[in-house]
């Protein structure tokens, strides 16, 4: 796709996160803020990313702690993409209890001032490497509400997930948030679910009747309270993220990771710290970008470490 044929896309990162299972680490900061390894953020990925796939018009919604975010946003992100595009970002009420849906719904006429032909909702909350123009193609031709990025897992994790079963044309015909019994494996690869990303392509339209009708005063999510609705309808595809391929060389080809606990957030570091090509370097084609500040230091002590346990996980591979 290119870019004189790509619609209008505005991106909205929630960014607003308490990361909660992240403590001690996010006791003074947002989950999104954290140091995560050579000058990056957690939130840089997603950000690289968008960058890299030419989405220059974002929206970054913050709510907890958002302090050393904001100062962030402003100090490396905001010259950055306001170059040829544009990056705002808004602070809900510390006192409000939003969801993801409620939190997209408080911005709506920022939004439809836009005036966007399709929204992009993206965690700020994972490490991988993904050109959404890729996605928007198949979204496009899919012309679908909502086309939704999964990724597969082995099933021993996917209970920490949202699981999608599609059928032959991608379309999402079941859907279980965080299955605590049998989990529907992907036909023709036993052992392997097919998970949520978090991130989600929704054309305006479609975006704007999911949203206008939520109660502001009660908490809202697409996963849980919203997307069900275009499933039973037949509106929602899956994109699988094993088919978005990145120019140059990938050590890490289509990894991808929540990092919403310590173990998930300290294995990732490793993993990454075997592959740093990954990051950057001169023949890296698809950077994640870096301030180019002193690295905020994690104050854990030894013992504190030494107390977290640590289970063997690899790397998520599609």
């Amino acid at each position: 796709m290119t870019n004189a044929s790509m619609p209008k896309v505005l991106s909205i990162v929630l960014a607003g996160g308490a990361g909660k299972r992240l403590q001690p680490l996010t006791l003074k900061q947002a989950k999104p803020a954290l140091p995560f390894i050579q000058h990056r953020r957690v939130i840089d990925f997603v950000l690289s990313n968008l960058w890299h796939s030419g989405f220059r018009q974002l929206l970054v919604l913050t709510q907890y702690k958002p302090r050393s975010l904001h100062q962030h946003l402003q100090q490396f992100w905001r010259p950055v993409f306001n170059r040829n595009g544009l990056l705002q970002w808004y602070q809900a009420p510390a006192s409000v209890c939003q969801g993801t849906a409620g939190a997209v719904a408080a911005q709506l006429g920022v939004i439809r001032d836009q005036r966007p032909d399709v929204v992009a909702v993206l965690s700020a909350d994972h490490v991988y490497k993904m050109d959404y123009r890729q996605m928007l193609a198949f979204h496009q031709q899919q012309q679908l509400a909502v086309t939704v990025a999964a990724i597969a897992v082995p099933v021993a994790q996917a209970r920490q997930f949202g699981i999608f079963t599609v059928n032959d044309n991608h379309r999402i015909c079941g859907f279980i948030e965080k299955p605590q019994g049998e989990v529907p494996q992907i036909p023709g690869k036993p052992g392997y679910a097919l998970a949520s990303m978090g991130n989600y392509l929704f054309h305006a339209d479609s975006l704007y009747q999911l949203l206008d009708n939520t109660n502001p005063s009660q908490p809202v999510d697409f996963g849980h309270d919203l997307l069900p609705t275009l499933f039973h309808q037949q509106q929602a595809c899956v994109y699988d993220f094993s088919n978005n391929q990145l120019p140059g060389e990938q050590s890490l080809p289509h990894y991808w990771r929540d990092v919403g606990t310590l173990a998930a957030y300290f294995h990732s570091r490793l993993d990454i710290l075997q592959h740093p090509d990954w990051l950057g370097g001169q023949a890296q084609q698809w950077p994640i970008l870096a301030a180019n500040t002193q690295e905020p230091k994690l104050r854990l002590c030894t013992r504190a470490m030494q107390r977290l346990t640590l289970q063997h996980q690899r790397p998520l591979y599609a």
